[in-house]
């Protein structure tokens, strides 16, 4: 279910997923494949954007760097660690925005523990809105989709199984990546998240990361059925994905 590592070409992306390794063809040339692994589209905005935001707009800080360092606070003059961009997986790195405080940003890290947060440089990164926010609800197997208060769809959805639960927390969309092969065990179409499984540090040669994805298996959505990740009907994974650009805020819950 989870994927993080993913060797990708001017046309192939690998994803290696919490079950194994699933290849994908995005595009053939051009430079669309980043384009493709990255989500739909939206222009960069300057950091004062910010103070515009409408009140059902989301913020999402795209690294305009190698080496993006992440400080521990808003004015700590050294950083605690450094992310490359793009990943390790050849992707690009984004943050969650929480809030803004001086020239830094607060943001959602795509790294374990789960919930980890830090600050950047607003000259480090380019800030985007994107308008709709997902939340999973674990107890009623189902999962929303939102703009605002307004609810823009509701389905069913397969989650975690006792020994292997889904976690409660803040995440967001960091990859959005087609399949070419709809009947596989990921279905149509599958959206990373930023967070990881609590039970698996590793699986299948990836590090536990958690998604939201198609499935080949009906009976398995709507039930405890996954080893963490969100099972969705391919149609359903089919509307959420162009509602759902990179960065879209993932909560799940209990």
């Amino acid at each position: 279910m989870s994927l993080r590592r993913r060797a990708v070409t001017s046309w192939i992306v690998v994803a290696v997923t919490l079950f194994g390794s699933v290849p994908v063809v995005l595009a053939a040339s051009g430079g669309l494949a980043s384009a493709a692994a990255r989500g739909i589209a939206h222009a960069q905005l300057p950091a004062s954007a910010v103070l515009n935001a409408s009140p059902t707009d989301h913020l999402v800080a795209d690294a305009a760097r190698a080496n993006l360092p992440i400080y521990e606070a808003p004015k700590a003059p050294t950083p605690v660690t450094t992310l490359t961009n793009p990943t390790w997986e050849g992707v690009p790195l984004l943050f969650g925005v929480i809030k803004q405080e001086g020239s830094r940003f607060q943001v959602r890290l795509p790294t374990r523990p789960n919930g980890s947060t830090g600050w950047v440089k607003a000259s480090d990164v380019r800030i985007r809105k994107v308008p709709n926010r997902i939340v999973v609800d674990r107890s009623e197997h189902k999962l929303m989709a939102f703009k605002g208060d307004e609810m823009l769809l509701e389905m069913p959805a397969g989650v975690g199984t006792p020994a292997t639960p889904t976690p409660v927390g803040e995440f967001y969309v960091d990859i959005s990546i087609p399949f070419a092969n709809t009947s596989g065990a990921y279905g149509a179409h599958m959206l990373s998240i930023a967070g990881f499984s609590e039970v698996h540090m590793s699986f299948g040669g990836g590090i536990g990361q958690l998604a939201i994805h198609g499935t080949n298996s009906r009976a398995s959505v709507g039930v405890n059925s996954s080893n963490g990740c969100i099972r969705l009907f391919n149609e359903s994974i089919l509307r959420l994905k162009d509602l759902a650009p990179t960065g879209t805020p993932v909560s799940i819950q209990a």
